[in-house]
């Protein structure tokens, strides 16, 4: 299934009206919001998870909001132009992140420049995971795979947003949380203890990685024949680090590597790098049908721990 978020879901996670924000959405048409301008009247919108992510942080920047529900989403109106972070600022990407101290989380501003996705964002003083490296042929700034032998799992995702890597980690959005939760609620993550959930996860034996280092506002913002080349090099880190269970984000990444397939979940009859695979299901998809993913992840990681 299509990974869609809708104006109601928007505004339960920003704390505001249906109506106050539907209202939001048409004056944001009428003025040429580029995600709005070309939606048909009488049509339902219906956004990515990226593009919801930047609508929330466009509203919250228009309302001057300094903090509402859905955290960790703040209105920076007036932010400044960041510069990304120069390669000597950075930590390095094999670097032991349960040895550093959790920092404050980053202040994001919404992004409007495709070619440039942190034209507006505000990168923390601390940069957590984010480096600068070499994506075919071009030095970029992106998250550090965090990888290394003796893993439970990994977790893939498409390619890394604008808010993770000013945030310096893994799954800041709206949408990145929403996974989180979910493999919270599965039991194989436990949130309780302080600092970012990457940090976490990490002392939790859970890497993290994606198929495109690139980041990118909207996942089709990627550019011909990354996903094909992310392919190869994602293939080679899995097989290094010999993890049981790779755990994709969204259905979108393992059917690039992978091929189609039908539903989500645990993949009868398939491998990655030697690992099982796990598809979470999209954020549209039936309570009932996440529910029955979430226990069949469950049982796997409580078999596993045996």
């Amino acid at each position: 299934m299509t990974e869609v978020v809708v104006p109601n879901e928007l505004a339960k996670a920003l704390g505001v009206s249906r109506l106050a924000f539907r209202n939001w959405l048409r004056s944001e048409r009428a003025a040429g919001h580029p995600l709005l301008e070309g939606h048909e009247h009488g049509r339902h919108y219906r956004f990515s998870c990226r593009e919801a992510d930047q609508l929330m942080a466009d509203y919250l920047a228009a309302a001057g909001s300094t903090q509402v529900p859905g955290e960790p989403y703040r209105g920076m109106a007036s932010a400044p132009t960041p510069t990304p972070p120069a390669a000597g600022d950075v930590s390095p990407a094999n670097a032991d992140p349960s040895l550093r101290s959790a920092s404050p989380r980053a202040s994001t501003a919404p992004w409007v420049s495709p070619a440039n996705p942190f034209s507006q964002v505000t990168f923390s003083e601390d940069p957590g995971h984010r480096v600068t490296e070499s994506w075919m042929g071009e030095d970029l700034t992106t998250l550090a795979d965090l990888l290394r032998p003796g893993l439970r799992a990994v977790v893939v995702g498409v390619n890394p947003s604008p808010i993770s890597v000013a945030a310096g980690h893994y799954y800041q959005g709206q949408s990145g949380q929403r996974f989180l939760a979910r493999l919270a609620q599965a039991d194989v993550l436990d949130l309780s203890g302080d600092g970012y959930e990457d940090d976490q996860a990490w002392a939790q034996d859970i890497g993290f990685t994606d198929a495109v280092k690139r980041p990118t506002a909207r996942a089709d913002a990627l550019l011909s024949g990354e996903l094909a080349h992310g392919r190869e090099l994602l293939e080679a880190r899995l097989a290094e680090v010999a993890t049981p269970l790779v755990i994709f984000t969204f259905k979108k990444a393992a059917v690039t590597l992978l091929g189609h397939f039908d539903g989500h979940g645990l993949l009868q009859g398939r491998t990655l790098g030697g690992a099982e695979i796990f598809v979470m299901p999209g954020p549209m998809e039936r309570a009932n049908h996440v529910q029955r993913a979430l226990r069949e992840l469950a049982g796997w990681w409580s078999v596993d721990a045996i």
